[in-house]
């Protein structure tokens, strides 16, 4: 190992042997053992300031389980690996079920360290797919809603980082067998990490052949999309909704296999405000992406999201480019669809919250090649409502479902013949210090060995053009396409 591998070494091994050596450790071990039956202890401690993807990519099982997620510009990022306890749920009841079993776990989960952060401490990691019916071939790995508690994860925090981990705690686990473990597993920790670092090999990226990925789409499939785009405006002009969000997959088969953590990398590094995720369970499916759209963001009681709807390519230029974002600002289509999404989201939160607040118009996110219409809202909640509680009021969206939402989504199968899976469904993390953070898992996509299925969609009103829509979608693929080619093994 190098000198600075050494240090590394040293510094995390000697905050965890001074944890558990502690006089405040006996008590704190003394007080949960005998209190109740405790299910899972999580000790954590300040760690290198290193990028927590490369720490996935070094210390992650390839085949396992193994969490992603990040918003560079905020510069906050978290890995996460090997599953302790895993919960799930499927049909209806999911998320309220995903509640009581998140509830049940947390709950009897201790957390121990020196470190006074909302950061640190046992965290749940996964999502849920977007319907509630059950989920087959490629999709069925994952399930309708799945989480896991990993065994460790390190999250950075601007220029802070920790290193959660966890291990099971029975009741008749003595005190020694509790210290050797913790201090030993950071050791081996550590030990990999530097020994993998300074592996010359992982240095040596295969050329790309140029051939490697084929990408399954034809002119029928550009008609058949655009005749289902005229059904919906159909449906719109007979009043059974007012909007529909209709999307479509792109299959693409590989010859190499597909490494996940580059090409997450290479969409973060491309989409830096953007938020990255990669959520794989068991090493059977991994679901992936970079998407633009929030969902929740929750510090104890205060709540944020967003409405993201309405879009328009970027120009060329400095010039086209703000002539484009005029043309979005001043667009009639796209303001209506940007309205119905607020005033969802609005309707929503309003039973939940002392206070609502949002700026009077949409403003503009742009993206390296898309630009949206933005409205931020934040709520301060009513009661002590949990993450997932929430989610379950906010999903779907009209920015991914429709409006009114119940007539829209349920015209959302049977016009796209697809399975979304956890497309567009809820992707994040949540832990036991009412935090969390979720986003819509749009512009993202389902790898599976040598195949990949991408998704994307857009809103369907009365006036939308099927030729403008399908470029739409077009332009959302080219993100996720040239990170593949980029993501060859």
């Amino acid at each position: 190992m190098s000198d600075h591998s050494d240090k590394v070494l040293t510094e995390a091994g000697s905050f965890m042997d001074t944890l558990v050596e502690s006089d405040r450790f006996v008590r704190f071990y003394e007080k949960n053992r005998v209190a109740s039956d405790p299910g899972f202890l999580t000790l954590s401690i300040p760690f290198e300031n290193i990028d927590p993807l490369a720490v996935l990519e070094l210390n992650g099982e390839t085949n396992g389980t193994r969490f992603f997620w990040e918003r560079p510009d905020y510069e906050m990022a978290l890995a996460a690996g090997n599953k302790v306890a895993h919960i799930k749920s499927t049909g209806r009841d999911r998320f309220r079920s995903i509640s009581r079993q998140a509830n049940k776990l947390l709950g009897r989960s201790r957390y121990f360290s020196d470190i006074n952060h909302s950061l640190a401490g046992a965290h749940l990691v996964g999502g849920f797919s977007f319907f509630d019916s059950p989920l087959s071939g490629a999709w069925s790995p994952l399930g309708n809603a799945s989480f896991f508690l990993p065994e460790w994860l390190l999250v950075r925090d601007g220029q802070f980082s920790i290193l959660n981990v966890t291990r099971v705690w029975k009741r008749d686990d003595d005190i020694e067998e509790i210290r050797a473990w913790f201090s030993n597993w950071i050791r081996d920790f550590v030990e990999r990490l530097g020994t993998n670092l300074n592996n010359s090999q992982i240095l040596l990226d295969k050329a790309y052949t140029g051939d490697s990925c084929t990408a399954h789409e034809s002119e029928s499939d550009r008609k058949r999309w655009m005749e289902k785009v005229e059904i919906a405006r159909k449906a719109i002009r007979e009043k059974q909704f007012q909007k529909i969000v209709l999307a479509r997959e792109l299959r693409v088969k590989t010859r190499q296999k597909v490494s996940c953590t580059k090409l997450i990398h290479y969409l973060r590094k491309e989409y830096p405000s953007c938020y990255s995720f990669m959520y794989q369970l068991n090493g059977d499916a991994t679901f992936l992406g970079s998407t633009p759209e929030k969902l929740l963001s929750l510090q104890s009681q205060y709540v944020k999201t967003e409405a993201l709807a309405g879009s328009i390519s970027r120009g060329k230029t400095a010039t086209r480019d703000t002539i484009f974002e005029k043309q979005l600002l001043e667009n009639p289509k796209d303001l209506e669809e940007h309205a119905y999404v607020l005033d969802a989201i609005k309707e929503k939160l309003r039973p939940l919250s002392n206070s609502l607040e949002h700026p009077p118009l949409p403003k503009i996110k742009k993206y390296a090649n898309v630009q949206h219409l933005c409205t931020p809202v934040a709520a301060s909640l009513s009661s002590d409502m949990n993450a997932v509680d929430i989610l379950e009021q906010l999903h779907p969206t009209p920015a991914v479902g429709g409006y009114p939402e119940i007539e829209a989504v349920r015209h959302i199968q049977e016009m796209e013949q697809i399975e979304r899976g956890w497309y567009a469904g809820p992707v994040g993390w949540f832990n036991t210090n009412r935090r969390a953070e979720f986003s819509v898992a749009i512009r993202s996509g389902l790898v599976r060995r040598k195949q990949v299925q991408f998704f994307a969609g857009c809103g369907i009103v009365e006036d939308s053009d099927p030729k403008s829509e399908w470029e739409e979608t077009r332009i959302k693929f080219i993100p996720m396409q040239k990170g593949l080619e980029y993501a060859m093994e």
